[in-house]
């Protein structure tokens, strides 16, 4: 049964969802970390606030990306061979990822909207914190989407065995003391497995206009 165009581009969702997550990083850049004081969080906050509101705003924009990307991924797996069960699990992460991303971006934006009101300072500070440490459902998303992944693929297939053993790595060093540079090397994972998938799509069913 031949693909549309749409169906055999969808796994470059992957590609746009790792683009939008790192150029937000990239551009918000240093912020104010846990120790520090709320003076220096709100003004800080107060300074750069539409900045890091439409920050906020473009983080969210890669969570239905990302999702797409994990159901595309969740098809080709399941499409390899197996019960499905393991290419279920790398759909969680996925879903995982995003709502992950999702609180990061909801926190951030509430952070700066409390840092415009000299009577929220000390709000201001509570969510810096949070701020610093919300991070936790975006890596275990991530980490359970390569790692599931991963082993599906060296299983059954669907993409090249090095990238399902490169996912088992990642996903088991993420939930270590390491996790973050994990949790970093899984966006590259991601990157690799979109290109690999939407060109095993294209060689095997040319689209429709």
């Amino acid at each position: 049964m031949r693909q549309t165009r749409w169906e055999r581009l969808a796994p470059l969702t992957g590609v746009i969802a790792v683009a939008i997550i790192v150029a937000v990083f990239a551009i918000g850049g240093s912020t104010p970390d846990e120790h520090d004081s709320a003076a220096k969080v709100q003004a800080f906050y107060s300074k750069h606030h539409d900045k890091h509101s439409v920050l906020a705003f473009i983080l969210a924009i890669s969570i239905p990306f990302l999702v797409f990307f994990a159901s595309s991924l969740r098809s080709d797996l399941r499409r390899a061979g197996g019960t499905g069960q393991l290419a279920n699990a790398a759909f969680g992460g996925g879903v995982l990822a995003a709502a992950g991303f999702g609180i990061l971006a909801t926190v951030h934006l509430a952070l700066t909207v409390a840092a415009e009101n000299a009577n929220t300072i000390a709000t201001s500070q509570t969510l810096n914190v949070l701020d610093s440490s919300d991070f936790i459902p975006a890596v275990a998303g991530v980490g359970l989407l390569v790692l599931a992944a991963g082993v599906s693929v060296v299983r059954h297939g669907g993409l090249p065995k090095w990238l399902g053993w490169v996912g088992i790595l990642l996903g088991i060093v993420t939930f270590t003391p390491a996790g973050f540079f994990a949790f970093l090397a899984g966006g590259v994972w991601i990157l690799i497995a979109s290109v690999l998938l939407t060109q095993a799509r294209g060689a095997a069913t040319p689209a429709y206009a």
